[in-house]
């Protein structure tokens, strides 16, 4: 490490969360597999075309996961086979996210399966940039006070490194399927981006 001062700076940024993307689903049990698999696509297809007419994009939309496994009566004898597939979408009609779950879900009938609803921020680069900033003061601010202490005050700057972070909102929300199409009430809250900079000073 260069002889100087080296502190570590960290500064954050809030903002509204303005895009959502829900990870939806269907899961069916049958005697067959192919049946099961069928089943399960036929109901996920029903949820897909809900979101399609609401005026989600069909590029905002991608299969986030496809299984079948065998159902066991007594081990080895199989009583049947259970298929899941999911579909995530995503949106920036944040209002409508709770009633279009509840119509999602309607389509799908009782196959129907809401894995995840995660609110985030579309574009964080502009509170990136907040935080960055704020970073930047909260480190100068403590190396001009050590600086001072010692006796000293700052150089030139050496070296910068910068790490980030943020904060998710809550986990999973899953709910077997609605008996109507009332809306959810969901709320999207502030997200927050988190800069920590590292940063070294010479001494005068």
């Amino acid at each position: 490490m260069e002889r100087g001062i080296w502190v570590s700076g960290t500064g954050a940024a809030s903002g509204p969360r303005d895009e959502c993307v829900v990870t939806i689903g269907a899961e069916v049990r049958r005697p067959a597999a192919a049946a099961a698999l069928a089943a399960a696509g036929e109901s996920l297809e029903g949820m897909r075309r809900v979101l399609l007419e609401a005026g989600v994009a069909e590029g905002a939309l991608s299969t986030s996961g496809v299984s079948l496994s065998p159902v066991y009566a007594e081990y080895p004898t199989v009583a049947g086979f259970q298929a899941a597939v999911q579909l995530a979408a995503t949106t920036r009609d944040i209002a409508a996210v709770g009633r279009l779950l509840g119509e999602v879900v309607a389509a799908g009938g009782d196959a129907a399966r809401v894995h995840d609803v995660a609110f985030r921020h579309a574009d964080p680069t502009a509170l990136q940039a907040r935080a960055r900033a704020a970073a930047w003061a909260d480190a100068r601010d403590r190396a001009t006070q050590l600086a001072e202490l010692a006796g000293r005050s700052l150089g030139e700057v050496l070296a910068v490194d910068e790490s980030t972070g943020g904060h998710r909102p809550p986990g999973p929300m899953r709910m077997a399927a609605m008996e109507s199409t009332a809306a959810v009430a969901l709320d999207s809250g502030e997200g927050s981006v988190a800069v920590t900079l590292r940063v070294g000073w010479s001494l005068l």
